[in-house]
Formats: C-alpha cells, sequence, structure tokens
C-alpha cells in the first residue's frame, strides 16, 4: 500500500510540473529582464613620476703630498779617544838557577864477556833400515809389438784372442825408517858478567844567584784627538704627486612608479526576479508538502 500511494503521488507531482511549465517560463521572462544600477568601484592604478636621489661616484683625483727619502751623506766628527802603547823599560832582577857541574866518579860495573864453549847434545835422526826383494813386474809392449796386435784385431775381429801378458824379475828396495838418537858437539856462545871498576863523568845541579839585566814592556795609556767620517743616514722631504679615489656626492633624476587609488563609476547588472517568485512558490509548493522536501521549489 505504501509504494501504491508514492507512486501516485510521483506520477501527480509530474503532470504538475508539466501543467505549470508554460506559465513559468512567461512569468520569468517578464520578471527577469536585465536591470542595471552605477556602482562606485575604488582601483589603483600605477603612476609614474620624476624624483631625485642623492648618489656617490667613485672619481680620480690627483694630489700633492710631502714624501721623505733617506739619503746617505759623509759627515765629518771629531772624538776623543784613550791609546795604549808599549813603552821598552830596563832592570835589573836577581834570579836563582840550577847549574849542572860535572864531577868524575870511580864504579864497578857488570860487563858481560861472550866466549865459546863445546857442548854436546843428543840429535834425533831418522835412518832407513829397509832390505831388497825380488818382485814380478808385468813387461810392456814395445811400439813394433802393439802395432802387431792392433793389425791382428783389426783382421780376426770378434774372433781374437789377445796373448798373455808378459812379467820380468826386478829387485825392489823395501824402506823400513827407524828414528835414533846420536851425540852431537857443537860451539856455543856464553854471557859470563864480570865486575870492572871505571871511572864515569856524572853531572850535579847547583843553586847559583846572579843578577840578570831584563827588559818588559809597560802599557802607557795616552789621550789623542782624532777626526773620523762616518755616513750618516738623513730623512729629505720633497713634494710628490699620487691619484687617490674619492667619492664625490651627486643629484641624479629618476623616474620611479607608484600606485594610486582612483573611484571609478561602473554599471553592474542587478537580478530581481526573487520578488516575483515568491507567491509561485508558495502556492505550488504546499500542495507537495508532504511529498517533497523544501529544495524541490520551483525557483531553484
Amino acid at each position: 500500500m505504501i509504494w501504491q500511494r508514492a507512486r501516485f503521488a510521483l506520477l501527480a507531482g509530474l503532470f504538475a510540473v508539466a501543467a505549470a511549465g508554460p506559465a513559468r517560463a512567461d512569468d520569468a521572462a517578464a520578471c527577469c529582464a536585465p536591470a542595471y544600477r552605477t556602482v562606485c568601484v575604488k582601483e589603483w592604478v600605477p603612476e609614474q613620476y620624476q624624483c631625485t636621489r642623492t648618489v656617490y661616484k667613485t672619481e680620480c683625483k690627483t694630489e700633492t703630498y710631502t714624501a721623505y727619502k733617506c739619503e746617505c751623506v759623509p759627515e765629518t766628527k771629531t772624538r776623543t779617544c784613550t791609546v795604549y802603547k808599549m813603552v821598552p823599560e830596563t832592570h835589573m832582577e836577581t834570579r836563582t838557577c840550577c847549574v849542572c857541574v860535572p864531577v868524575c866518579e870511580e864504579k864497578t860495573i857488570m860487563q858481560a864477556c861472550w866466549t865459546c864453549k863445546p857442548v854436546t847434545k843428543m840429535v834425533k835422526k831418522c835412518v832407513d833400515q829397509g832390505h831388497w826383494e825380488c818382485h814380478e813386474v808385468c813387461c810392456k809392449p814395445g811400439l813394433c809389438e802393439r802395432m802387431c796386435e792392433a793389425w791382428k784385431k783389426h783382421k780376426e775381429g770378434c774372433c781374437y784372442c789377445p796373448p798373455p801378458v808378459k812379467t820380468k824379475m826386478e829387485k825392489c828396495w823395501v824402506p823400513c825408517k827407524v828414528e835414533i838418537e846420536c851425540p852431537v858437539t857443537c860451539m856455543e856462545k856464553v854471557c859470563e858478567y864480570k865486575p870492572v871498576v871505571c871511572k864515569v863523568t856524572t853531572y850535579k845541579r847547583e843553586q847559583r844567584t846572579e843578577q840578570v839585566q831584563v827588559t818588559c814592556c809597560k802599557c802607557v795609556a795616552e789621550q789623542k784627538v782624532e777626526t773620523y767620517t762616518c755616513i750618516t743616514h738623513k730623512l729629505v722631504p720633497f713634494q710628490a704627486t699620487r691619484t687617490v679615489k674619492v667619492c664625490v656626492p651627486c643629484q641624479e633624476t629618476f623616474t620611479a612608479c607608484r600606485m594610486v587609488c582612483h573611484t571609478v563609476e561602473k554599471k553592474v547588472p542587478v537580478c530581481e526576479c526573487c520578488s516575483c517568485c515568491e507567491p509561485c512558490c508558495s502556492q505550488k509548493c504546499h500542495k507537495f508538502a508532504g511529498f517533497f522536501s523544501k529544495k524541490s521549489c520551483c525557483c531553484e
């Protein structure tokens, strides 16, 4: 039942809207004609103007100044100085000195005497006490025999049979070395010391006093005035020129831009359709108040 009521209500609404369509269009054309009104509006307009400002410029300026230079100037000066001189001086001095005096003395000394005496010594020597023996020694073949053997070996080849070795008896000495001792008499030098009395010259020290002339040097101070020349450094002033950079203020004109406020009159369209739609809305919207919401008004 609820769905049938809702369906009938929707169909009735559609028919009502279709019937009221031509009437609404005529009313809207009559009440919504364009209307204009004049309004004052503030606008910011850029404006250029001339102004002056102070600018600093760098300029090169030539100036004269006092400079100083160092010069070497010879200068003569006088000074008093002390000079020491060596002056010879002679005087007599008493000195004690040692003198060597020769003295002859008798002394007993041991003198070496060399003599030859026979001396018997036992000396070892090696003696060969061997004997002779007979030994069998192989004989070396001669040149002719070797040539014959070589010819036979070449002729017979593998069937060659070497001849027997020839030997001979030789007498050989068999050594037997033995060390034996035997006496040997020889002459040797023998040193003997004998006491001998002789005269010897010696020196004795004696102290003597004598006068000696001595020359010595003395340092004597002496004042002396001398003149000398020295080099002095002096600062000499002179005029020089130099170029310097100076900041100079100057006035310049430039174009600036600023925003100025102007009041301008403009025509603005005004919509007055809201007042004519109020009775239409109030009549039609009350019919379907139970089925539609407030936003389903025909003005919207």
